[in-house]
């Protein structure tokens, strides 16, 4: 899968609202990321690892808070953050990107 087709699937899913925030006041039009393949260490066993489509980061400008990814895999979206020892660390899949999004 290409950068161009995750930013396709998200594109289909918003449609025209570009405007939609969640509670984070997490803007679409500043906090969506050219997608990008990242190693995200697992939450509950950081021993595994997944690599996934970095999507969204709700601070883009200093890259902390909370990031959706897109698992290519089982095609859904799910949260992520930075942990404490600087890693990328995958929370889960909620769903859609929407879904994903709102729940943050």
């Amino acid at each position: 899968m290409s950068p161009e087709e995750v930013s396709k699937i998200i594109a289909d899913e918003i449609g025209r609202d570009r405007k939609h925030s969640n509670w984070h006041g997490c803007d679409l039009r500043r906090c969506l990321v050219t997608p990008e393949r990242r190693l995200f260490a697992d939450a509950r066993d950081a021993s595994q690892a997944h690599e996934m489509w970095l999507v969204l980061e709700e601070h883009p400008d200093t890259h902390t808070g909370y990031r959706i990814v897109f698992d290519e895999e089982a095609r859904e979206f799910g949260l992520a953050i930075e942990g404490k020892d600087g890693r990328d660390v995958w929370i889960g899949n909620y769903g859609t990107f929407i879904e994903t999004f709102d729940g943050m």
